[in-house]
């Protein structure tokens, strides 16, 4: 017994005392963003402890002591003392080095000092003192400065591709570093007219760099040996070349690579001055990216063709990632991005987004939040929740520029167009080369009638980013709205040749042409073109855009050439070529078919997509337009059903939504139809007056119709002056329509020229 107590207890009593020391060096260490050093070295001292608490407790407590064998004091141990059990006194000496109150101070002492170099450690980190000091304390650096990455050198290009992205990946994670996503550096090429063929270099980054007033570039390479590869990476300052900071690490396998470049980062973050905190809570990159280097040299080839604007191999090395790593989300999400951009693919954009939601646990934190608003939003269609994931993002950073991007198409789709450019305001200002935030602001901007102030915008987009086709095609989407024929074409033209060879770009540019044949009553020349367009779509077997693409055409038959056989056998075609039940949801554009079925008398059809639509798991063209298509074809079915004023309470209704003008387009038709002469020229005339954002969608299904109609109702109504502004519109818009359009167009001319002499 040692003073009652077993040496087993009192080996007991300081394990538990230990453990609850270790677990307040534990909390400490997380809660105060300590370095991870700190715990083992609490460890060690607790093990040098051990044996000072065991020696302390049999020199204290005489081991061998009881009543049978009493202590001989004083004297020092024999065979015989030994052999006859007798405990022993140790000399005065060691009593008094082993002591209890010398073991609780040597303890407390010992951590003492554990908090003292802790503490100075932190003080020389975050002041910038001393080898320990980093970049940012120093001054060397701001935090979120923008750094250029150049691409790893290597004797093996793709490898070295690899690692890059996985580093930029891994970067991403922190929030002190910002490395400039590739998109920028490519707008930055641009304005500099340099076409980069290889990777960017050292030299041409620095040069990037002092352009923008970014301060320094991350250079980096790999070496292999042995089969041994060792990763380097430098940070240089981009004015004068002086290496900031150098660091390698060590992979024993290319197996190894992707762990080695996660510890280079962890490494460089925490020297440029992430706290420890937040480099505990990064995830390994192994995890949210894939275990695979072959996906992941997959996933970074992907990205390379979507950069250089060849969608159709970007999504095709995506699909072949996945099958590599079928939980890789972060492939999962590009690819639904991607097939969600080209509005061709719902279907498959939609499983794309299910599966990038499924494996989130596999994303950074940032990546994470984005693809729950995207699922939210397009899956669910839960906006209240779609809206808590990017505000959670903002949470982390309130500048990020993609949250607020998100969170205005979502405001947008809402009807609040002045909530949505403000997001999209602060998203560019957050991000100045985001041309997307440019492009929506334009957007915006023509819903609330500021028509210049959207060109301008556009304008920007396209000196920040020239070779951008989907700002050029905006821009000629608004010259088709503001009647500028000519420009448009030319502009559809360049979209084609920007576009690259891209199939779909090249698909866009036609429609546009489609569409301004469409508006000047050249009617047979946009369908010659849609059915070339149409051969591309059924090779790419894009059912839906097919579907799609031949209701618009279908409302043009119906209402500029007020041929009803035409549009129904356009439909028919379509329907038999694609049928709707073999389309999944997503691509299907039930709410079109329903209110073209409609329009047409074919009740029972509408009513059976509009129920389709109700039950889909995926919308076609998300939720702000299905609120306003949802009201054109059940206002449709009301006129079918004789209950007008019902229409028009829905076709009012729409003036809260993302097409407040639709309802006034649509409204026009239903009124004159049942002889309401001033309803229909108020709602016309109130629909022209108005400047916004989708005049080249809807004007080549009736504007020339709306001015002949105009002419007509003004007419009758004893207005002949205000007749003869709107026929001369209708003549000049169709001078060249079709033979079979031209007795209107004659008509028309006729009765203006009778204006003309009559009123002098």
């Amino acid at each position: 017994m040692i003073g009652g107590r077993t040496l087993l207890q009192v080996l007991g009593l300081y394990a538990a005392g230990s453990w609850l020391v270790l677990q307040v060096v534990d909390v400490l260490v997380d809660n105060m963003g300590l370095p991870d050093w700190v715990f083992p070295f609490a460890v060690v001292l607790l093990l040098i402890g051990l044996p000072i608490i065991l020696a302390t407790a049999v020199v204290q407590k005489r081991l061998g002591t009881s009543a049978v064998n009493p202590v001989v004091s004083g004297e020092k141990p024999t065979p015989e003392n030994v052999a006859s059990g007798v405990a022993v006194d140790a000399p005065s000496e060691i009593r008094r080095l082993f002591t209890w109150r010398n073991a609780l101070l040597g303890g407390g002492l010992a951590f003492v000092m554990l908090a003292t170099v802790t503490g100075g450690f932190m003080f020389m980190r975050n002041s910038g003192v001393g080898p320990v000091g980093s970049l940012v304390a120093k001054g060397v650096l701001e935090e979120r400065a923008p750094l250029v990455l150049t691409e790893f050198t290597s004797t093996e290009p793709a490898l070295a591709a690899t690692a890059t992205e996985a580093l930029r990946i891994d970067l991403s994670q922190s929030d002190v570093v910002k490395v400039v996503e590739p998109a920028v550096i490519g707008r930055v090429l641009d304005r500099m007219e340099i076409d980069l063929d290889g990777p960017l270099d050292e030299e041409l980054a620095r040069e990037i760099a002092i352009r923008e007033g970014w301060p320094a570039v991350i250079v980096g390479e790999i070496n292999e040996a042995g089969g041994r590869y060792v990763l380097s990476a430098r940070l240089v300052d981009a004015q004068d070349g002086s290496e900031l900071l150098a660091l390698r690490e060590t992979a024993s396998n290319e197996s190894e690579i992707v762990p080695a470049v996660d510890e280079l980062s962890a490494r460089f973050r925490e020297r440029v001055g992430e706290s420890y905190g937040s480099l505990r809570e990064s995830v390994p990159l192994e995890q949210v990216t894939t275990g695979s280097l072959e996906a992941l040299r997959l996933y970074t080839q992907a990205l390379d063709a979507d950069d250089s604007g060849d969608d159709q191999r970007a999504i095709a090395l995506l699909e072949e990632a996945i099958e590599r790593d079928t939980a890789f989300a972060m492939a999962w999400r590009k690819l639904g991005v991607l097939l969600s951009n080209r509005n061709v693919e719902g279907g498959r954009a939609i499983e794309a987004e299910k599966k990038a939601f499924a494996h989130r646990d596999r994303l950074t934190t940032r990546e994470r939040y984005l693809t729950e608003g995207t699922y939210y939003s397009d899956v669910e269609r839960d906006v209240e929740r779609a809206v808590t994931a990017y505000e959670n993002l903002l949470d982390m950073n309130p500048d990020d520029a993609w949250a607020l991007n998100n969170l205005g198409v979502l405001a947008g789709a809402e009807g609040d167009a002045e909530r949505a450019l403000d997001l999209y305001e602060r998203s560019f200002s957050s991000d100045p080369s985001n041309v997307l935030a440019l492009g929506n602001q334009s957007v915006m901007l023509k819903r609330l009638g500021r028509t210049e102030e959207a060109r301008a915008v556009l304008e920007e987009a396209l000196r920040i980013a020239p070779g951008a086709p989907d700002m050029v095609n905006r821009l000629a989407d608004l010259e088709v709205g503001a009647g500028d024929y000519e420009a448009a074409t030319k502009l559809y033209d360049s979209v084609a040749v920007l576009g690259k060879g891209s199939g779909y770009w090249d698909w866009a540019a036609a429609e546009g042409e489609v569409f301004i044949q469409a508006v000047r009553g050249r009617i047979e020349e946009a369908e010659a073109l849609r059915d070339r367009s149409a051969r591309f779509l059924e090779e790419q077997g894009w059912g839906g855009t097919y579907l799609w693409r031949s209701t618009w055409s279908a409302w043009t038959r119906l209402l500029a050439a007020k041929d009803t056989a035409g549009a129904e056998a356009i439909l028919d075609e379509a329907l038999a070529r694609f049928p709707v039940a073999s389309i999944p949801d997503g691509e299907a554009p039930l709410l079109n078919l329903a209110m073209l079925s409609a329009a047409l008398g074919r009740e029972e059809a509408a009513e059976a997509f509009l129920e389709r639509h109700r039950t889909a798991d995926a919308s076609f063209a998300g939720r702000g337009w299905d609120v306003a298509l949802a009201a054109v074809a059940e206002a449709e079915l009301a006129r079918q059903a004789g209950d007008v004023e019902r229409a028009v309470e829905l076709y009012d209704s729409m003036e809260r939504g993302v097409c407040r003008e639709c309802g006034l387009f649509w409204r026009g038709f239903l009124l004159e139809d049942v002889g309401d002469r001033a309803g229909a020229i108020a709602a016309w005339e109130e629909y022209l007056s108005r400047d916004w954002h989708i005049r080249h969608i809807l004007d080549p299904f009736g504007l020339g119709s709306v001015y002949e109609s105009l002419g007509r109702l003004h007419d009758e109504e004893g207005e002949p002056e205000q007749a003869a502004i709107y026929y001369a519109r209708f003549v000049e818009l169709w001078e060249n329509a079709d033979p079979d359009l031209q007795p209107r167009v004659r008509a028309a001319q006729a009765r203006l020229e009778e204006i003309v002499r009559e009123r002098g």
